[in-house]
C-alpha cells in the first residue's frame, strides 16, 4: 500500500527521491520488513562501494574519470570519445565484484582427517550396510594409491547414508601400490575390483561401470567427502524434474567457499567453474539449474544411460575433458544436466592428480581440449553466447485512436521531434539517421530494422503487445509481419498490459483507455496470441513459445491466469508455454519469485526505479525544469554487479534513457551514456548470463530497440550513427576474440 502511495504522489522524480531518503534515515526502523526499504540499503551499500571506487580509482584511469566528469558541449561520434568509457566501466565492474568477493566470510567445515590414526583401526570404523538385490545406487569410487583420502572418504559416506536408498559401494582400485587393496578389502559389505596393472582413470571407471547393478550409478572421487543428505537429494533430482540425464552437487572447499555450482562451456571447450570462490549461501547458487556439464569428481546418472553411452569415451585417454564430452553425449540424446545446491560435496581440488608430472597434465588437457573442439566445435558455438532480444515499440504509425486523442497523424516521432534540452550538455532533441522518421505500416522499413538487427549480432525483437479486454492497439505491424512472413528474424510478444494515461507512467491518472482483466479476457487475449505462438520464427524456450507479460501484479490473480493460458495453449495444441514476468515498477526491488505468479522466469527492466536522481552536471536552461539525472556509468557498474536472486531471471541492459520527450518539464534522463560504457555492461550480462543459465535460457534482453521518446534506442541516430549497433557486435564477439581478458 506504501508503495502505491508514493508511486501516486504528484512528485517529480528528483522529489520523489529526496523524500524517500529522508524518510528512511530517519524512520528506517519502521520499515525494516519492507521491500523497498531493503532495497534502499542494497543500494546505499551499492552507492557506498561506488564511492570507494572513486577513490580508489584504476591505474591511468583517474585523469579520464576526471576529464570525462565535465560537462562539455555535444559532438558527434568520430571514433575516440564514444568508446573512451569502455575502458573504466569494465574495470570498475571488475573491482566492484573482486572487492565482493574478498569480502566474503568462510568458515571451515567439518571435515574427517585421520592424521597419523592406524589405517586398519579407521577402516574398521566404516560400516557399510548389506545391500539387496535390488539395489538403487552403485556408487563407484576410482582410486589409485592415496589410501588415507580413500578411508577419510568412506568414512563420510558410511556417516551420511541416506535411508530409503538401497546401495552398493564400489572400489574400482587401479593396481595401487601402497596398502589400499589389503585394507579397504577388509571392509565388510565393500565390493573390491583390483586391475592387474594401472589402465588410468577413466578406463578404470568404465570397468566397474560393468560390474554396477544399481538402477543410478555415481562417479565418486576418493579425494571428496560428502555431507548430510546427499545422496538422497541427488536421487530427488531424477523424480523432481523432467529428462534428467546426469545430476551433480554443489562443491565447496574446505575452508566452505564455493569451488563450482555446476560448470559453463566457452566456445573452445575450455570451462569455468561456476561461483569459483564466492559465497557458497548466495542465493543464485542455492536453486536447482541446468547446466552445461558436472564435474566427473561426483556426479550421478541411470545406470543404463550410462552403460548405453559406453561411460567415458576413450577417445579422451588417458584423462582429461571425458567428464565434459560424456555431459554434452547425454544432452546430445535429449536429456538435461542438473545442478542440486541441496546435495554438498567437499572437494580436495586436484589432490588425487597432485603427484602426476605437471608437464604430461598439461600435454594431456591440451591434447584432449582439441579433441573436444574437434568433436563438439558446432554444439559449443551454439551454446556458449547467450543470444539478445531487444524490446520493440510499435508505435510508429497513426491508428485512429492516437488520432482521437492526442490529434490527426499523431505517432511517436511527434513527441520525438519537438523536445529541447532543459540543461547544458542535454542531448535533446533524438534525431534518426538511417531509417528516418519511419512509418511501420510500410512493410519495408521493418525489413531494413530486421536486416540491421542481424547485421549486429542481435537474435531478435520483442514486441510490445496492446490489448485491452478485446481491443487490439498498433496491432497493424505485427499482424503484416504475421502474414507476409517478413521480415524472417526470430520474435516473441511482450503484453503491455498497463492503463494508458495521458502522464505516460504506467500509473492510473487520466486514463485513456484500461484494462479490465477477468477469467474470460485470460481466454480470449490467449487464444488471440496463439496464432503467433505458431509462426515458426517465434521465440521458444526448448520448445515452448515464450510470452513476456509486463506488470503481472496488475492481475487479480495472475497465478490463476498462467494456469487457464497452459491449459488453452495444450488444448488447441500448442503444447507447452514459457511465460516470463518482466521486473517492472512493483517488482523491480521485491524479488519475487517467478512461481508465486505461476511463471517460469523474471526479466530486469531497467532502468525503473533503480536510478539515484540528482541535479544535472550543466546549467539549467529551461526554466520549468523539475527532473532529474543520474550517472550512466555508475548505473551501468551498479546493475551489473547486481546480484542474481534465488531463480531464473534474464539479465537486462539499455544503451540509455531520457523520456524528454514524452516530459518535457518533468523527465529524467542519464549523462554519459556512450556507447563504450554500454559495450562494457552488455559484455558482463552476456558473461554473467553464460554463467548462470544454460541453453534456450541464456539470454539477454535490451530496452530497447526503438523507444526513442524514452531516449532507450539501438537505432542510428544523427549524432551515434551504428556505434551502439557496433557495441552490441563488439560485445558478442569479445567472447570469442578475447580468449585471456584480463576482467
Amino acid at each position: 500500500m506504501l508503495n502505491r502511495i508514493y508511486r501516486w504522489l504528484p512528485l517529480s522524480p528528483f522529489q520523489k527521491r529526496v523524500l524517500k531518503n529522508i524518510v528512511f534515515i530517519f524512520f528506517g526502523c519502521f520499515f525494516k520488513r519492507n521491500s523497498a526499504y531493503i532495497s534502499w540499503l542494497k543500494y546505499s551499500n551499492n552507492n557506498n562501494l561506488w564511492k570507494f571506487l572513486l577513490k580508489n580509482p584504476t591505474p591511468n584511469l583517474s585523469f579520464q574519470m576526471q576529464a570525462s566528469a565535465k560537462n562539455e558541449l555535444l559532438k558527434n561520434a568520430n571514433g575516440m570519445w564514444e568508446w573512451a568509457d569502455y575502458e573504466l566501466v569494465k574495470s570498475k565492474i571488475y573491482q566492484l565484484r573482486t572487492r565482493q568477493i574478498s569480502e566474503v566470510k568462510h568458515y571451515p567445515l567439518p571435515i574427517i582427517d585421520i592424521k597419523s590414526e592406524s589405517l586398519d583401526s579407521v577402516a574398521a570404523r566404516v560400516v557399510i550396510p548389506h545391500f539387496s538385490d535390488e539395489r538403487e545406487v552403485s556408487i563407484i569410487i576410482p582410486v589409485y594409491n592415496n589410501l588415507k583420502l580413500t578411508l577419510e572418504c568412506l568414512l563420510s559416506v558410511s556417516n551420511y547414508l541416506s535411508s530409503g536408498l538401497s546401495i552398493e559401494i564400489i572400489i574400482a582400485d587401479d593396481a595401487s601400490t601402497d596398502e589400499t587393496f589389503r585394507v579397504v578389502s577388509k571392509i565388510p559389505n565393500l565390493s573390491v575390483i583390483r586391475n592387474s596393472q594401472n589402465i588410468g582413470f577413466l578406463r578404470n571407471c568404465n570397468k566397474a561401470l560393468n560390474y554396477a547393478k544399481g538402477k543410478y550409478v555415481v562417479f565418486l572421487n576418493n579425494d571428496v567427502q560428502v555431507t548430510h543428505n546427499w545422496l538422497i537429494n541427488l536421487h530427488k533430482t531424477f523424480t523432481n524434474y523432467p529428462k534428467v540425464g546426469i545430476v551433480g552437487p554443489k562443491f565447496v572447499y574446505p575452508s566452505g567457499h564455493l569451488q563450482e555450482a555446476g560448470a559453463a562451456l566457452k566456445y573452445d571447450g575450455t570451462a569455468d567453474m561456476v561461483g569459483l570462490n564466492e559465497d557458497a549461501s548466495l542465493p543464485r547458487y542455492n536453486y536447482v539449474r541446468r547446466v552445461d556439464y558436472i564435474s566427473g569428481a561426483c556426479l550421478m546418472m541411470p545406470t543404463l544411460l550410462a552403460k548405453q553411452m559406453g561411460g567415458f569415451s576413450e577417445d579422451f585417454l588417458p584423462c582429461y575433458c571425458e567428464d565434459s564430452d560424456l555431459c554434452l553425449r547425454v544432452q546430445d540424446a535429449g536429456y538435461s544436466i542438473y545442478y542440486n545446491p541441496a546435495s554438498t560435496v567437499i572437494h580436495h581440488l586436484s589432490s588425487t592428480t597432485s603427484c602426476i608430472d605437471s608437464d604430461f597434465k598439461s600435454k594431456s588437457i591440451t591434447a584432449n581440449l582439441v579433441k573436444l573442439q574437434n568433436k563438439w566445435l558446432s554444439h559449443l558455438n551454439d551454446i556458449s553466447m547467450p543470444k539478445i532480444i531487444a524490446f520493440y515499440l510499435p508505435q510508429y504509425h497513426p491508428f485512429p485512436e492516437n488520432n482521437f486523442w492526442w490529434g490527426e497523424g499523431f505517432t511517436e516521432w511527434t513527441n520525438v521531434s519537438k523536445a529541447q534540452p532543459n540543461f547544458v550538455g542535454h542531448y535533446q532533441p533524438r534525431l534518426p539517421a538511417d531509417l528516418g522518421f519511419y512509418d511501420l505500416r510500410i512493410a519495408d522499413n521493418m525489413e531494413k530494422q530486421a536486416a540491421l538487427a542481424r547485421r549486429y549480432g542481435i537474435h531478435g525483437f520483442c514486441f510490445y503487445y496492446y490489448w485491452f479486454n478485446g481491443k487490439r492497439l498498433m496491432e497493424q505491424p505485427i499482424d503484416q509481419m504475421l502474414d507476409s512472413g517478413k521480415p524472417d528474424i526470430p520474435f516473441c510478444i511482450c503484453w503491455a498490459n498497463e492503463n494508458w494515461s495521458r502522464r505516460w507512467d504506467g500509473l492510473d491518472q487520466e486514463i485513456l483507455i484500461a484494462q479490465t482483466h477477468s477469467a474470460e479476457d485470460d481466454e480470449a487475449v490467449i487464444t488471440d496470441m496463439i496464432r503467433y505462438l505458431r509462426d515458426p520464427r517465434y521465440i521458444r524456450i526448448d520448445n515452448r513459445p515464450m510470452i513476456l507479460v509486463y506488470r503481472v501484479t496488475l492481475f487479480p490473480d495472475f497465478a490463476a491466469t498462467a494456469a487457464r493460458w497452459r491449459k488453452v495453449c495444450k488444448e488447441k495444441g500448442v503444447g507447452e508455454i514459457y511465460i516470463s514476468m518482466v521486473e517492472s515498477i512493483d517488482l523491480v526491488h521485491a524479488e519475487r519469485h517467478p512461481s508465486e505468479f505461476g511463471c517460469d522466469a523474471a526479466i530486469e527492466f531497467p532502468p525503473l526505479e533503480m536510478a539515484d536522481s540528482k541535479s544535472p552536471s550543466g546549467k539549467i536552461i529551461n526554466p520549468n525544469f523539475e527532473g532529474g539525472t543520474a550517472d550512466y556509468r555508475e548505473f551501468a557498474i551498479k546493475y551489473a554487479t547486481r546480484s542474481f536472486p534465488g531463480y531464473k531471471r534474464f539479465k537486462g541492459v539499455m544503451p540509455g534513457w531520457d523520456n524528454t520527450a514524452r516530459r518535457q518539464n518533468n523527465s529524467f534522463c542519464f549523462e554519459h551514456a556512450t556507447p563504450g560504457a554500454f559495450q562494457a555492461w552488455l559484455e558482463d550480462s552476456l558473461e554473467q548470463s553464460r554463467k548462470q543459465h544454460h541453453g534456450d535460457e541464456r539470454l539477454v534482453f535490451v530496452n530497447a530497440w526503438n523507444e526513442w521518446a524514452e531516449g532507450a534506442y539501438l537505432e542510428p541516430d544523427r549524432r551515434f550513427g551504428h556505434t551502439y549497433l557496433e557495441a552490441v557486435k563488439n560485445a558478442t564477439e569479445s567472447a570469442r576474440l578475447l580468449r585471456r581478458n584480463k576482467y
